[in-house]
């Protein structure tokens, strides 16, 4: 049975040849085993050594000797005197220090520095741009690097080359965090870059991750190419009201529209009487049921990120309210509105004083002529009386003389 369990741990013992290592610094990568020589040491038993190590698992040097009951899992010293740490892990970072003596009284003595590492999986870009403004700072993407040990570092490469922050046309923006179990890192790195205009209108950015461990190569991301546009001037601010004039009647609906024509849309904000509305942007602007309080003078706000903020003229909305001398306006409804209302009525009072001045003219003629007629019907009547009066002899005579 002890011979059996020796020749299993000769067996591997030589599987594990290949990482015995015999410098002073070691790099040995997490979970994996790892395997120290005693320097020194008798090949076969009886050996005299000791190992003394000083790692993240010890507050101070744990001894171990070929003599001695394994370290539970994490170390124990095989037949011809060389250390295993069956998986090696964070804590076993440390000082590992091998004495031995052989069998002519030489004394032998090893260091070792160990330190592991595990590498991330491949580092990616999240968020990617698609599209990047000339003149004005952008963000490119997010670089991600997860579950690596040593920390190590993420860097940005544009068509191939590396971009060095200044703070001004490249700025980087770094997180690094440890996970509280595994001990392991999350790198994240943000990139903003101002691209120059008349440049290239598709670049290509990559980002890399380098562990931080010597003669480790990099792990690259996937490349992204956005486009880059050239801004579009802010032209003239325009504001649109629906009703046009902005009049409308209690519980009616009216609908202002910001026109801001500009590449890319600036954001839009609405002001009111002078004072900014607390409302998310937009370059519309809907009242609905329009109540007193909703009446007042309204503009809008364009701010470009390239071109600063114009703001457009102003528009007065009002109410108008029916009476029983018909529809009237607000106060808050604009100056030409009430100019309106005063016109309209002076034209209405000249027509009214016109119509009665043209009766009063009528019904005179009308009397004068009366009082003409008058005299002609007179003479008519008498000259009738008179005619009737010299016919009535004219029969009596002819009556008085038949046979």
């Amino acid at each position: 049975m002890a011979a059996g369990a020796t020749a299993g741990t000769w067996m591997l013992v030589l599987s594990l040849w290949g990482t015995v290592v015999g410098g002073q610094n070691i790099t040995a990568r997490m979970g994996e085993p790892l395997v120290l020589n005693c320097k020194g040491a008798p090949k076969k038993p009886p050996q005299q050594l000791e190992w003394k190590l000083n790692t993240g698992r010890t507050e101070a040097w744990k001894v171990l000797s070929p003599q001695g009951s394994p370290w539970d899992s994490v170390a124990r010293v095989l037949p011809n005197g060389s250390l295993l740490l069956p998986a090696v892990g964070i804590q076993d970072e440390g000082t590992f220090r091998c004495r031995a003596t052989n069998r002519h009284g030489k004394e032998t003595k090893s260091n070792y520095r160990v330190r592991v590492y595990q590498i991330p999986g491949k580092p990616e870009i999240i968020d990617p741009a698609s599209e990047l403004m000339a003149g004005i700072p952008n963000k490119v993407g997010t670089c991600v690097s997860e579950g690596g040990y040593p920390a190590g570092t993420l860097s940005w490469h544009l068509d191939g080359k590396p971009l060095i922050p200044d703070g001004k046309g490249v700025s980087v923006k770094e997180e690094i965090r440890r996970h509280p179990e595994t001990g392991l890192f999350t790198l994240q790195s943000e990139l903003m870059v101002t691209p120059a205009r008349g440049g290239t209108a598709h670049p290509t950015f990559s980002c890399s991750f380098s562990p931080g461990i010597p003669r480790r190569r990099a792990l690259n991301t996937a490349p992204i190419q956005p486009s880059v546009w050239e801004p579009v001037p802010l032209e003239e601010v325009r504001l649109v009201v629906e009703p046009e004039g902005g009049a409308v009647v209690p519980g009616g609906t009216v609908t202002l529209t910001c026109e801001a024509p500009a590449q890319p849309p600036p954001q839009i904000h609405w002001v009111k009487d002078g004072m900014p509305l607390p409302l998310p942007p937009s370059p519309i602007l809907l009242l609905p049921e329009v109540e007193p309080q909703d009446q007042g003078t309204y503009s809008c706000v364009a701010t470009h990120p390239s071109h600063g903020s114009q703001e457009s003229r102003s528009v007065s909305i009002s109410i108008i309210e029916t009476g029983e001398d018909g529809p009237t306006t607000g106060d808050v409804g604009g100056s030409g509105l009430g100019t309106l209302a005063l016109v309209l009525g002076i034209l209405g009072g000249l027509g009214i004083a016109t119509l009665l001045i043209g009766i009063i003219i009528w019904r005179r003629r009308r009397l004068r002529g009366e009082e003409r007629k008058a005299p002609e019907n007179q003479e008519e009547e008498e000259e009738r009386t008179e005619l009737n009066q010299s016919e009535e002899p004219e029969a009596a005579e002819s009556g008085t003389g038949g046979p």
